[in-house]
């Protein structure tokens, strides 16, 4: 199988997969989408407190946080990711206390103090701010929600010692309408709302893909660009999965560019 793969990139010219989910940050194209929400998630962290980001499943969420992570400056920004969201909040903070690298042990306000005043010591003496990045927001539980606002209220108000970046599905945003979540909501100072790519960026999109591993950019014919675009609503995911899909098609069939009949089977 690993030698099918090889013939197929060298069939096209290709160094790697264009549409791998492993591309490096200089790789990953900067769409006028993309920029706007990038833009905005940066004016978040120097603004900081509390900012949310919402999208559909595969809409290049997790794109964005590694452009926005590759960009902070090291000497400034500590970013901090937590994935563990379906989690007790005695869990949730022995996994934050983790991420710091620090001991996980004790009841949760043992962990709640250490975590405290490690956060108190980078903003302070190190001049570091963390920003705490967390993924699948939606799925956290209520009392996970409600403590969050207890993460930036470690010197009453008078300072945001740590931002936190709520990611997930758009859900979210209807969970942080729930009176019992006014005082989070309140605190939030961006949103971000991923929105599915326009036809002529998804046609960018393909091009770069393809430019950046040495394959022709106009692989795709029109009429397949189209194809793609319609099938996947403008989600990245799903033009990953429909791009390598087709372009494993065309080299079956040795076919020199990817035409529309080749996607339209797929679709259903």
């Amino acid at each position: 199988m690993a030698g099918q793969f090889s013939d197929m990139l060298s069939y096209f010219g290709m160094s790697c997969d264009p549409f791998a989910h492993d591309l490096d940050q200089s790789r990953l194209l900067r769409l006028p989408g993309i920029e706007d929400s990038l833009s905005s998630l940066g004016f978040f962290c120097e603004r900081r407190g509390i900012g949310v980001l919402v999208g559909k499943s595969g809409s290049g969420k997790s794109c964005l946080i590694r452009l926005l992570v590759s960009g902070l400056p090291v000497g400034l920004y500590k970013p901090v990711y937590l994935c563990h969201s379906t989690v007790s909040l005695t869990e949730f903070y022995g996994h934050l206390a983790a991420a710091f690298n620090l001991p996980v042990r004790g009841r949760r306000a043992a962990l709640f103090r250490s975590i405290k005043d490690h956060v108190l010591q980078l903003h302070g003496s190190n001049k570091i701010h963390p920003v705490l990045i967390i993924d699948e927001a939606q799925c956290l539980s209520n009392d996970i929600l409600i403590e969050l606002r207890q993460l930036l209220n470690f010197q009453y108000d008078s300072e945001t010692c740590m931002s936190i970046l709520l990611c997930g599905q758009e859900e979210l945003l209807s969970r942080l309408r729930l009176s019992f979540l006014e005082s989070l909501a309140n605190s939030v100072t961006t949103t971000v709302v991923m929105k599915p790519l326009l036809p002529e960026e998804t046609a960018s999109y393909l091009e770069e893909r393809l430019k950046h591993v040495g394959a022709r950019a106009d692989l795709f014919s029109p009429p397949a660009v189209r194809a793609i675009h319609n099938a996947s609503h403008g989600i990245m995911r799903s033009l990953n999965a429909l791009a390598s899909a087709a372009i494993q098609k065309a080299w079956r069939a040795k076919a020199e560019i990817v035409e529309s009949d080749l996607i339209l089977p797929m679709t259903g």
